[in-house]
């Protein structure tokens, strides 16, 4: 009994005696730990952003962003997002020598600085190390990787990894294979066809490998041992020419691979079917040919995501989609697939299909009523093809369908009644069809309807109400139609309208001003982002209305010649991107065309309420009475088309504000009055006001040319005394300004070309900045845009203009700085040296120099091809040769549209009407912005100007004077 107890209390102290020893460890590895945080903080560049990293406040656990283990050890340390400014050797001497530390996340902390193995935790499994600027080489990779025993995942993506030698790949002295099962280097800066063969014939032990956005090229080597490899990205690189025979064959496992966004050729590796594996395989955005492999496809019964969108496919569908049952998306637009789609789809409910994009291809036949057993469809696509027929009523049988687009094919017949049946419908897109009837007024029952459109077609009838209670509506698009009879107020009942899209009806009526009662009340969200293409129209007589807004995905920019609208219509502007808006609850319509019917009665004052609008054609019908000074307010208007109506009386002097205008029309009208002086409607050419009887001021006759009232006349010549002054003073600053942001944009145009290897695909933004006069941004709304050919729109430019800065415009010029601009050889007009006088005309001859050197990509003065002459004089001496040698080759350079050279010498024109060596015969600022203007809407400067013949018929050879009659300024 004795012994017994004496066992237990040597046992209770034995436990005892451990506890405390776990303790102390405990406690002391705590210390340790903090001491080695605290290091970390030390040598952060802002360590005031971890403020709770305090050794005073307590131990590590307590710091923001530190886990710990129920021992007290640092088990995770989780910064994202916070710019602390430190080198790798900091993390890799401090954080990574936690013992117990088994996860990493820096992820967008502006580490820097290269990659260094240093010592590691044997616990640390993953990290993350995202987005920041490291450096380093593949060899670095496989070092750090080394170091870290337990490592299972490493994240470097968003970094810039690849610009250090790999001089240990080259000889071979690389660690050999990866100890790892995730790495992740996508958008970096490896290149190298021997890092691409090193890192593929070293994966050891990987599943995942993600080599997305480098900059990869050549071919892609075969890749010997990859039996573990599970994921496999190599997308958005420029790896090319054709997939060798058993560069797959081995891997099994493969169960992801995506080798889209690269420039592959041939037919598509016939070895992908031994990847019986793959569950998703995407090979988009490449150039391959031949025939759609259907029995290799075939063979892969796992197979659920298929993409293979942007080639050069030929072939048909055969029964592709009735054999994969797993497969939920299928991708073949943009190809050259032919037949038709096939008539038994989805033949049991198992089939698990939800998204069909067959768009852009040269499928014919018929839309098979087979097509709604596919009961799990969200999303079809099968516009711009040739397709025929009607349209199925039991289609209207599916239960989930998002997306219904078929527009640009030959469809007929009525819109079934059946498709309201679908409620959870949000697009429905039948453009440039043959479909006939009304449209159908059980569509009142698809409330999440957001686009809606059936323009081109031959509906008719009467425009439905009801459409007003489609309260997510964004988008409608009715016209080129034959809808009748009035236009139904209820549409400003739509919260969420943004586009409405009634031209070239039979409308008739009053305009209803309850189109306006949306105003301010538009929320966030709804039409955001959605792919889509603007056809901006020229205007002629064949091309009515503004433009045409098309869905646009999965279709290539240069199938827009398949539209029949392309052969009379001449699109000067074609727009490509994707939407994106943000009101904040006060938004507006920004799209609001309804030309080309037969409207009449006075325009409602109430669309100055229309904060956010950009375009507004009311052109082509029969509206009468004064125009609504409340336009005046449309601050973001770049498109005002009022022309062919019977409008009477002046141009609001309102209109004088409307900075961000690209064009205005209101021509064939009865306006009087003068055309205001001040603001930008004098740089417009003269055919935008013309036949107006009483309209006059410039570019129109002088008002004093004009028989009429003597009281008028005094008054017009009274109101221009008293505005004579300042208002030469203020029309010289504002367009001179003007003058500098297209010279801006100009360069901004040429750094993208220098930059940007497909010169095809340069994007824009349309940004209509939205900010209240206390400089507090409210809202705005953006369009990432691809313009088709070299275009100066001010409209257009990357930055709100009112907030472009002129250290912006210098940072721009990338070392055209002020001070070579004021006095400097080269710039300075000739008969500066014999009056030292500057004047405005003088200013001109400045402005055509930086215009020059822009087209040109010389400096005005020290080069080595001038000899004794400057820039001027260089010009004019090569005006024998070909135009073309005068320009900057990397204007030029890739460009597969033959109207930018024709854009070019039209820039040049205008720089040699400045460069004229008689000051009174130079043209001024206001003129260079109309020839500007006209260039834009795609008239020539020969329009304004007339060259005589010369000699040697160079561009800056001979006169260029006005056709019209110019009064002799000074």
């Amino acid at each position: 009994m004795v012994g017994r107890e004496r066992r237990r209390s040597s046992s209770s102290a034995s436990f005892f005696c451990l506890a405390c020893l776990l303790c102390f460890q405990g406690i002391a590895f705590g210390s340790g730990d903090l001491e080695l945080l605290m290091s970390f903080k030390a040598a952060v560049a802002n360590p005031q952003l971890l403020p709770s990293w305090d050794h005073l406040d307590g131990g590590p656990c307590s710091f923001a962003g530190v886990s710990c283990s129920p021992g007290g050890r640092v088990a995770a340390v989780v910064l994202q997002g916070v710019s602390l400014g430190a080198d790798f050797r900091a993390v890799s001497s401090s954080i990574l020598a936690l013992g117990g530390l088994e996860s990493l996340s820096l992820r967008a902390v502006n580490l820097t600085g290269a990659l260094d193995g240093g010592r590691c935790g044997g616990r640390l499994s993953d990290i993350d190390l995202s987005g920041n600027g490291l450096r380093g080489s593949v060899a670095d990779i496989s070092s750090l990787a080394a170091a870290c025993p337990g490592l299972r995942s490493l994240n470097l993506s968003g970094n810039s990894v690849g610009v250090l030698p790999t001089a240990s790949v080259k000889d071979g002295r690389a660690v050999v294979g990866f100890d790892i099962e995730t790495l992740d280097v996508s958008f970096n800066k490896v290149s190298g066809e021997d890092e691409l063969r090193w890192l593929l014939s070293n994966l050891g032990s990987l599943r995942r490998l993600d080599l997305a956005g480098n900059r990869f090229s050549d071919r892609i080597p075969a890749i010997p041992n990859c039996s573990y490899l599970q994921h496999l990205d190599l997308s958005m690189n420029g790896l090319s020419g054709e997939i060798s025979v058993g560069v797959f064959s081995g891997c099994r496992s493969l169960t992801y691979l995506n080798l889209s966004s690269n420039h592959f050729t041939g037919t598509l590796p016939s070895d992908l079917s031994s990847c019986t594996s793959l569950v998703s395989l995407s090979l988009s955005n490449n150039n391959f040919s031949g025939e759609l492999p259907l029995e290799a496809l075939i063979s892969m019964p796992h197979l659920k995501i298929l993409e293979i969108a942007f080639n050069n496919l030929t072939g048909s569908l055969g029964d592709l989609i009735t054999k994969m049952p797993m497969l939920q998306v299928l991708d073949l637009s943009s190809n050259s697939l032919t037949g038709s789609i096939p008539s038994e789809l989805c033949p049991s409910p198992i089939f698990a299909l939800e998204t069909l994009y067959l768009q852009n291809n040269q499928l014919t036949g018929r839309i098979p009523e087979s097509l709604s057993n596919c009961t799990k469809l969200v999303s079809l696509d099968v516009s711009l093809n040739y397709i025929g027929g009607v349209i199925p009523s039991r289609l209207g049988l599916f239960p989930s369908l998002r997306d219904f687009i078929m527009w640009q094919n030959l469809l007929e017949g009525e819109i079934p009644p059946e498709l309201s049946n679908i409620r959870t419908l949000e697009n429905l897109i039948l453009d440039n069809n043959d479909l006939t009837g009304w449209i159908p007024a059980k569509l009142v029952n698809c409330t999440s309807l957001n686009w809606l459109s059936l323009s081109s077609n031959r509906l008719s009838g009467l425009i439905p109400s009801w459409i007003g209670q489609l309260r997510n509506l964004a988008i409608l698009k009715l016209g080129n139609n034959s809808f009748s009879g009035l236009i139904p107020p209820e549409l400003g009942d739509c919260r969420s309208l943004i586009w409405l899209d009634l031209s070239n009806n039979q409308l008739n009526g009053s305009i209803p001003p309850a189109l306006a009662d949306q105003s301010g009340k538009i929320a966030v969200g709804l039409g955001t982002g959605e792919p889509y293409v603007y056809l901006k129209n020229d205007g002629t007589s064949g091309c009515r209305g503004t433009g045409n807004l098309l869905e646009f995905g999965g279709i290539r920019p240069e199938d827009l010649d398949r539209l029949p609208s392309r052969q009379f219509c001449n699109f000067t502007r074609v727009y490509k991107g994707i939407t994106q808006y943000t009101f904040n609850n006060n938004g507006s319509m920004l799209f609001l065309d309804l030309s080309y019917n037969q409207l009449s009665g006075e325009i409602p004052k109430k669309f100055g309420s229309m904060y956010y609008l950009l375009i507004l054609n009311l052109g082509h019908n029969m509206l009468s009475g004064p125009i609504p000074p409340e336009l005046g307010s449309l601050r973001y208007a770049a498109v005002l088309d009022l022309s062919h109506n019977a409008l009477e009386g002046p141009i609001p002097p309102s209109f004088s504000g409307l900075a961000m205008l690209s064009e205005i029309d209101l021509s064939n009208n009865k306006l009087n009055g003068s055309i205001p002086e001040l603001g930008q409607l004098a740089t417009f050419p003269r055919y935008r006001y013309e036949n107006n009887s009483g309209l006059c001021g410039f570019p129109l006759p002088s008002c004093e040319n004009l028989d009429g009232p003597k009281s008028s006349t005094q008054h017009g010549r009274s109101h221009r005394g008293q505005a004579s002054l300042a208002g030469s003073i203020a029309m010289g600053l504002l367009f001179s300004l003007f003058c500098i942001f297209g010279l801006a944009i100009i360069i901004i145009e040429t750094k993208k070309r220098r930059t940007e290897k497909d010169n095809s695909n340069c994007s824009r933004d349309i940004y209509f900045d939205s900010r209240s006069p206390s400089n507090t941004t409210n809202s705005n709304w953006k369009l990432t845009a691809t313009k088709d050919a070299l275009a100066i729109n001010l409209s257009t430019f990357e930055m709100p203009l009112k907030n472009l800065s002129f250290v912006d415009l210098v940072e721009a010029t990338n070392g055209f700085h002020n001070d070579f601009l004021i006095g400097t050889p080269g710039y300075v007009p000739p008969e500066y040296y014999q009056s030292f006088r500057c004047t405005t005309n003088g200013d001109v001859y400045s402005y055509g120099v930086v215009l020059l050197e822009l087209l040109t990509g010389r400096r005005s003065t020290g080069s080595t091809d001038f000899g004794d002459n400057n820039l001027v004089g260089w010009v004019k001496q090569h005006s024998k040769l070909r135009i073309s040698d005068l320009f900057d080759p990397e204007l030029l350079h890739g460009d597969p549209h033959p109207q930018l050279e024709l854009e070019l010498l039209e820039h040049l024109k205008i720089a040699c009407a400045c460069l004229d060596d008689r000051p009174l015969r130079r043209p001024t600022m206001l003129e260079v912005m109309t020839m500007l203007k006209s260039i834009q809407a795609g008239l020539t400067v020969n329009t304004m100007y007339s060259a005589p013949a010369a000699s040697n018929g160079g561009p800056c050879e001979g006169d260029m004077t006005l056709t019209e009659g110019r009064e002799a300024k000074e």
